[in-house]
């Protein structure tokens, strides 16, 4: 059974962090930012997903449409959700029923610098997928 924490725009105050189980979840948006870490997070990993949550809270409260999943891969009921995505370290994936978009080469150049570019690149690519 695979377990995630979950935040989803719309359910509670933003940031909120709800555990949910099976990929059932998953289905009931059209888009979905995960933020996939392992254990141990630098710094930068932290923030990564601090603006992430950031911008689809700010974009995105309260659209069905769109949800926010942050994946632990170091445990092993996420581990197929890993696989799916190809992860092997910290990621940033934007992702539909149909394909998905790997930004964290990009997230991390910009999150401690330039977080407000990060959360722009966030907010079109899901927009491009709507």
């Amino acid at each position: 059974m695979l377990s995630l924490i979950m935040a989803a725009c719309g359910t509670g105050q933003a940031g909120e962090t709800l555990e949910a189980t099976g990929l059932e979840v998953l289905d009931n948006a059209k888009v979905t930012v995960f933020y996939f870490h392992g254990k141990q997070r630098c710094v930068t990993c932290v923030t990564l997903q601090e603006v992430t949550q950031q911008a689809v809270a700010e974009n995105f409260r309260g659209n069905p449409d769109v949800q926010f999943v942050e994946v632990d891969v170091s445990e092993k009921e996420n581990q197929a959700l890993a696989d799916k995505y190809e992860i092997v370290f910290s990621s940033l994936v934007i992702a539909t029923s149909n394909n998905h978009l790997d930004i964290s080469q990009e997230a991390f150049d910009l999150v401690m610098a330039q977080p407000e570019t990060l959360k722009a690149l966030i907010v079109q690519e899901v927009n491009a997928r709507l």
